[in-house]
């Protein structure tokens, strides 16, 4: 499985997320208050990035929390295209009122990334006018 994700070697360079201006509204990050579920539970701030696949927690945050590790690995196209590997790990997500499974990938990076298979397991879209995420689908995703 090959997964793009917005990284750099030093920074995280998030790709599809700047500021712009977009018929006189400032466009620019999305930020997202979430509880992610292991053993126990944790509240993280995290940067919502389209660019991005998984969501991606730094290896402390997955130890505090107690995901439950699964026995594969993903290999993460960065944005410089390095290629890296992470681990999986299962948890349970809420954000605005809603929840469900995700997968987690452990990469160290500054500021936890909430990518586009955790917004449409959570039925989710940011709106980069706004800032907030805003109720797209059904909570769970659609079953085609």
């Amino acid at each position: 499985m090959v997964i793009r994700m917005c990284h750099n070697a030093k920074n995280i360079s998030y790709g599809f997320i700047f500021n712009v201006e977009v018929g006189g509204f400032s466009v620019g990050y999305t930020y997202v208050d979430l509880v992610v579920r292991g053993r126990v539970s944790r509240n993280v701030r995290a940067l919502v990035d389209t660019g991005s696949a998984c969501m991606v927690l730094d290896s402390e945050t997955i130890s505090e929390v107690g995901l439950h590790e699964t026995p594969f690995e993903v290999e993460l196209t960065l944005a410089d295209k390095r290629k890296a590997k992470a681990k999986l790990y299962l948890a349970e997500v809420e954000a605005e009122g809603r929840k469900g499974p995700v997968f987690v990938a452990e990469l160290d990076v500054p500021t936890p990334i909430l990518g586009t298979y955790t917004l449409e397991t959570l039925g989710l879209k940011p709106n980069p006018v706004t800032g907030k995420l805003e109720v797209v689908g059904p909570e769970g995703g659609y079953l085609l």
